[in-house]
Order: structure tokens, then C-alpha cells, then sequence
């Protein structure tokens, strides 16, 4: 069966109330699996973060959010933000997400391209994100992609 195209759509208003959903939970769920914290702790802690990062919404500047599509069927999203820190543009991927059933056919390789180009057309100079230590599925793609280890947290339970 041969591939079916992968693109980016920007999301629309109607889509925006589910999309932070997803964000907030997923990122929630694999924060409060890392850090052994309690998920409603973890979920309040990311409401409030996405909130912060998206006060006007869609209008938001310098936030780009997007839609997954494998051929005509949404199979995940994209959230690319522009920061201008170190004295260049630069893209930090906020958040990405497959569904499940995405995973493991090479679409999450397609989306990086597509997020690259899309950075590329923000005037952004290099891209950046963030993964958690316990997802190596991601870690390695990333890493084949030629993405490197600029930081690291480290954390020790002292209970």
C-alpha cells in the first residue's frame, strides 16, 4: 500500500478547546511519570503553562498550531513557537503528538521535515525541543534526525 502524503494544516478557533486538551493531558501524563508526581498536580502545572504561552489564543504571536494530516484524516498535531533569545529567531516545537495508530510508519519522520521547513519559513535559524528522558521511541528519532543533547535536568527523589 503506498504512503499516503503527510502535511500541516493550520488549526482553526473551533479546533482550539480540544487541541490545549490534548496538550495539557499529554504532557501532564508523561510529566507526572517522570518527576513521580501526582497526574493532577502534573495537569493543573501544564494548564497553567499553556495558558501562560497562549494568552490570545490562535492569535497568540509567534505561535503556529497545526493539524496533522495523513492524506485527508487528522493524525495528530504540531505547536511551533518563534523565540528570539540568543539573539536569533529561533523554533521551539511546544508539543507534537501522533495517535497511536500514526506511530511506527515514518509519518512522525515526515512531520519533523515538515516542521524544519516550516521553521525555515518563520526566518528561524535552528530548531529546538524538549523530550522527556523515559521516551526513547522519540529520543532516537530525533537523534537520527540530527537533533543533539544541548542541556540536560537531572532529578533525584529524596524521599
Amino acid at each position: 500500500m503506498p504512503e499516503l502524503p503527510v502535511a500541516l494544516r493550520s488549526i482553526d478557533v473551533t479546533e482550539l478547546d480540544a487541541f490545549v486538551e490534548l496538550v495539557v493531558c499529554s504532557y501532564a501524563d508523561e510529566r507526572a511519570s517522570a518527576m513521580d508526581a501526582r497526574t493532577e498536580d502534573a495537569r493543573r502545572n501544564a494548564r497553567s503553562q499553556v495558558e501562560a504561552l497562549l494568552p490570545q489564543g490562535l492569535a497568540t504571536p509567534d505561535h503556529h498550531l497545526y493539524s496533522i494530516l495523513e492524506g485527508n484524516a487528522a493524525v495528530g498535531h504540531l505547536w511551533i513557537g518563534v523565540t528570539h533569545v540568543d539573539g536569533f529567531r529561533s523554533a521551539f516545537i511546544y508539543d507534537i503528538h501522533l495517535r497511536e495508530d500514526a506511530r511506527g510508519r515514518g509519518v512522525g519522520r515526515r512531520v519533523m521535515a515538515l516542521a524544519e521547513e516550516a521553521a525555515r519559513g518563520l526566518g528561524a535559524r535552528d530548531i529546538e525541543l524538549h523530550v522527556f528522558a523515559q521516551n526513547t521511541r522519540a529520543r532516537r528519532l530525533y537523534e537520527s534526525l540530527g537533533y543533539r543533547v544541548t542541556s540536560l535536568s537531572m532529578r533525584k527523589h529524596l524521599g
